[in-house]
């Protein structure tokens, strides 16, 4: 039997392939089919418009001609609307209309697309490679698209967006920008035609799929193997294509006691969440992603109407708010499912950030645009973070998750790591301050799931938890581009739900399966998993360098942002002027979008990131104008700082070199423009190691193995080559400081460092100016320091993290890039230095005999997904501060980044009174009320205590409350610690004692009401 058995399987796809499948849709009749592609500038029109409802202003009148099978439709990135007239026969049964763009096998989502309407303009479905029907007569059909006489006219907006991602990964092409040269190879209209639908062969077909990829994925020792490939080669007997309805009934009868076998009563419990993730820009520009939303949904939307069964989630608030906006009546339909249950909002973010790059500011917005979204159109707040597919977790997220109003995180990305495993699916995951958050990884490994035998076995088999845990989350649906969940996918998780060899399979939302999975882990007492620290992934470390730009643009944004806000307070609470809330939510909502982890990381095509430039570049115009307004209302209030009376002393060194000294630091430069001595006067520390040279720029080869613009490989480290020669050298005065330029070339590429030493400020700076014209080379900077270390910390969201530059372990190794924000700062003994920036997110440290050698990515130009990634001019700068602990690296940073303006007397200041603590933001309240927003934090990982003093004119009469991220009071009852207690007090009493890396937010009003408590 065995014997006979043995080639079962391969029968089986080859006749579901070539008999089943084909037989689900039987051709009826043909179709009239004309089109109109979209002229002037190629951006889509508004479906009114093409339907002849009402014009868009300055745009061409529709003019639809007769359009052939198998002609092509539309360049790179142009807009075709089909206009498709038929009749329907009066045979009984399902009826569809069956359509062919131009389909590839793969990437769902990931080239032509279309958007069906009815011609008042009511969207009927989105049209992808795996959901290529729409349903004219029978269950499942739009109300009206038939008229007495059976016959229907439908609109296809169809999408020529190219097909950019292929096999091997990648396509390096031009296309990814609008208007590329490039010849594009157009689609093509294979199918247009009503085809009957056979409820009774695509059961069978759906029967099998689950009944052979169950027998694939057991063991040929286990009995339930044999008897579902028994089951399967007699079913495949009876069925006869010749009569395939009636042979589709025979098969089912004979499947169905095998399909009816229960789960064993210890089978792993997976919760399926139907899902689409969708990237909010990636292979495709932002306004591709608003129709994406469209047609995902409006496919969501239909299978929840078809099935009560199914629950769907989507996340990111600006998804839905895009819908609100260009989709209306696609946005109440999707209310009217979330009030049911059905259509689950996730995440409570604005979009699905990256997770590292980001300030902690930024996070927390975040989280409070998007919760606030949230409860403001559904009255619903997410309780978990959702983020699929970020490149790496801050270890500040648990803090601000829960101080948010979060419970739970999710991820998958993990799984992708190159080194380690990672030891949980399941786990507490406590952040850098000891704040713990209920933590999954879907052991599926995937967030685009199908449902199959295959995905649902990989989910029991990887599950790292089983001991204490027997739940699992499922999110299927195609993802990246969208697309979402599809019938089949439906139909493999009812027949999964109950099934003998399987997991049992169950749908519901997501805080139904955090509920229970966190309670089943509280139950595990002592075995309870912990995982402490950041959620490094060991993958992708180039994001943090590819399309600096980004970086750079956000970077000046978030610092911009932060005075904008202070001085509109200040201005608002001093001198009684307007607080610009709409313009700075404006602004906040879009920092926040090019957050995105397919933007700011720097890996989507060369139209999201031109564009992305043109934004930052409005954003910081937009910005400049607030702070000028705000400065100028509180003219009388700003000081002028005094220059100092330190200069710097400049004198001629051996062998054509250059000595600057200003009593603190005495720096040479050589003749070939290297730092060879950097000495700190005050301690007598020499800092640069001897025969090293600091600011030595090194070029590599970048040729990442898989994902360009992603990844920085561990061989690309291997053999840097030293940019030694000089174009140029001289000294160069400003004032009271001095400094040396010199002039680097390599290939079509300059490079000019100006190294300034700033008269009395213990502070060696650099600026760099890269004119960059290099493919596939990765540019750094080499800053070795004369300090014995075993770590490093490398600034993160609220704190920092403490990086090991030793290799020991694999973990260790794998860390060979890594993220820093502001700073990075080593020390051995009592004696420290920092490394500050202003733009750079991408570093690698490493013990070197007695010294440490910290080395700031600037640039790289990989080829994919952006060919030209990177080209053109930059600037950068960093500096040098010998002698800096924590508090001085912190504080340096601040002053490096902030903007150049006129000081003001602080509205609120701490003074400490133990450890260190600073204010990072300071704002008005959300909710237009006029109150004051103080957001404090513990730098040093320690503990810090201090006292709050507000500036006189805020009145005496001011209270202090500690509030949520949302600024919602805290009562005690969070399970949060809390730097001020529970009870609202006079700011002229205010104490706080912050926990290591504790953030604080505070809330200051003018005066209390008659019925507080004041202490």
């Amino acid at each position: 039997m065995h014997n006979h058995l043995s080639r079962t399987l391969e029968r089986l796809d080859r006749v579901r392939r070539d008999r089943i499948l084909p037989r689900i849709h039987t051709r009826s009749a043909g179709v009239e089919v004309e089109a109109w592609t979209v002229a002037d500038d190629g951006e889509p029109v508004s479906a009114r418009h093409a339907l002849g409802l009402a014009g868009d202003p300055g745009r061409t009148a529709p003019g639809y001609r007769p359009f052939p099978l198998g002609a092509a439709w539309g360049q790179a990135w142009a807009t075709t609307w089909f206009r498709i007239r038929g009749t329907a026969g009066q045979q009984d049964g399902p009826l569809d209309l069956v359509l062919d763009l131009g389909w590839f096998d793969h990437s769902v989502g990931g080239h032509c697309e279309g958007l069906v309407f009815t011609p008042d303009g009511t969207i009927v479905k989105g049209l992808h490679p795996r959901q290529s029907a729409i349903r004219l007569r029978g269950d499942g059909a739009v109300p009206g698209l038939l008229d007495a006489d059976g016959a229907f006219l439908l609109y296809v907006e169809a999408a020529a967006n190219p097909l950019l991602l292929g096999l091997p990964p990648f396509v390096v092409t031009d296309h990814g920008e609008k208007g590329a040269e490039e010849p594009f190879e157009q689609f093509r209209l294979r199918r247009a035609e009503i085809a009957a639908f056979s409820p009774e062969i695509h059961a069978l077909a759906c029967d099998l799929d689950v009944a052979g990829g169950l027998a694939a994925e057991l063991s040929a020792d286990e009995p339930r193997h044999w008897r579902l490939l028994r089951a399967i080669e007699e079913a495949l007997d009876v069925y006869d294509e010749a009569d395939a309805e009636a042979g589709a009934r025979r098969a089912r009868a004979i499947l169905a006691p095998v399909l009816a076998a229960p789960a064993h009563a210890s089978a792993h419990r997976i919760t399926a969440v139907g899902h689409a993730h969708m990237d909010t820009a990636w292979l495709w520009p932002l306004r591709e992603t608003v129709r994406k939303l469209a047609r995902t949904v409006s496919n969501a939307l239909a299978l929840l109407d078809a099935d009560p069964e199914l629950v769907y989630t989507m996340s990111a608030a600006q998804h839905f708010s895009w819908l609100e906006e260009h989709y209306p009546e696609l946005f109440d339909r999707v209310r009217q499912h979330v009030e049911q249950g059905r259509f689950v909002p996730v995440g409570g973010m604005w979009v699905e950030a990256d997770g590292v790059i980001p300030t902690g500011e930024s996070m927390v917005r975040q989280l409070t645009y998007g919760k606030r979204y949230f409860i403001s159109r559904f009255g619903r707040e997410p309780r978990e973070m959702w983020l699929p597919d970020s490149f790496g977790y801050s270890g500040a997220l648990p803090q601000l998750a829960r101080r948010a109003g979060s419970r739970w995180f999710l991820t998958q990305k993990i799984s992708w790591n190159d080194t380690t495993v990672f030891p949980h699916h399941t786990f507490w995951w406590e952040g850098i301050d000891g704040t713990r958050i209920f933590t999954h990884f879907p052991p599926a490994e995937t967030y685009a799931a199908e449902v199959t035998a295959r995905e649902l076995r990989h989910a029991v088999t990887t599950f790292k938890d089983k001991a204490i845990a027997s739940h699992s989350l499922l999110p299927y649906g195609y993802g990246d581009g969208g697309g979402g969940p599809t019938r089949e996918m439906a139909e493999r998780l009812h027949r999964f739900a109950d099934l003998e060899g399987a997991p049992r399979v169950t749908s519901r939302s997501p805080a139904e399966f955090f509920q229970e999975a966190e309670a089943e882990l509280r139950d595990a007492g002592s075995l309870e998993p912990v995982y402490r620290g950041e959620l490094y992934l060991e993958l992708h470390r180039g994001t943090l360098t590819s399309q600096t730009a980004m970086k750079q643009g956000n970077r000046r944004c978030e610092s911009l942002l932060r005075a904008a806000e202070y001085l509109s307070a200040a201005a608002s609470a001093l001198r009684d002027s307007p607080y610009p809330h709409a313009d700075l939510d404006e602004i906040w909502r879009t920092v926040l979008l090019h957050q995105f982890h397919d933007i700011l990381p720097g890996t989507s095509i060369a139209w999201v990131h031109r564009e992305a430039r043109d934004t930052y570049r409005a954003l910081e115009e937009r910005l400049h104008d607030l702070i000028k307004q705000a400065t100028a209302a509180l003219r009388a209030d700003l000081a002028v700082t005094e220059p100092g009376a330190a200069a710097v002393e400049v004198t001629d060194g051996e062998d054509g070199g250059t000595v600057l000294d200003d009593g603190l630091l005495r720096v040479v430069v050589d003749g070939g423009g290297h730092v060879v001595s950097l000495l700190d006067q005050r301690s007598g520390r020499e800092v640069v190691p001897p025969g090293r040279r600091l600011n030595e720029l090194q070029l590599f080869r970048d040729e990442p193995v898989r994902w360009d613009a992603w990844d920085v490989d561990r061989h690309v480290l291997r053999h840097p080559q030293v940019l030694d020669e000089v174009t140029s050298r001289k000294v160069i005065h400003d004032g009271p400081d001095a400094g040396v330029e010199v002039v680097r070339r390599t290939g079509a590429s300059t490079i000019t460092l100006t190294m300034w030493l700033r008269a009395g400020t213990g502070r060696f700076e650099t600026a760099c100016t890269v004119d960059w014209q290099e493919r596939e080379r990765l540019l750094k900077v080499a800053i070795p320091a004369r300090v014995s270390a075993r770590t490093a910390r490398f600034e993160t969201q609220y704190g920092y993290v403490e990086r090991p530059l030793l290799s020991n372990t694999a973990s260790e190794e794998a860390m060979f890039e890594a993220a820093m924000h502001r700073y990075v700062q080593v020390a051995d003994g009592d004696y420290g230095l920092a490394i500050v920036n202003d733009t750079m997110y991408g570093a690698d440290a490493r013990a070197d005999g007695d010294s440490t050698v910290v080395r700031l990515s600037l640039l790289r130009s990989a080829r994919f997904p952006d060919p030209h990634a990177d080209q053109g001019t930059h600037v950068f700068r960093w500096a040098v501060l010998p002698g800096a602990d924590v508090p001085a690296a912190v504080e340096a940073a601040y002053a490096f980044n902030a903007p150049d303006i006129a000081l003001l007397p602080p509205l609120v200041r701490l003074e400490l009174l133990s450890g260190h603590a600073l204010i990072d933001w300071v704002k008005q309240a959300d909710d237009g009320s006029g109150d004051l927003i103080v957001r404090v934090y513990e730098t040093q990982g320690g503990r810090a205590s201090a006292r709050m003093h507000c500036h006189e004119e805020l009145g005496a009469e001011a209270v202090l409350w500690e509030t949520d991220l949302l600024e919602r009071e805290l009562t005690g009852e969070e399970d949060l610690p809390l730097a001020v207690g529970p009870t609202r007090r006079s700011v002229s009493d205010v104490r706080l004692d912050l926990g290591p890396f504790q953030v604080a937010t505070l809330r200051i009003a003018a005066q209390a009401s008659p019925k507080e408590d004041i202490k």
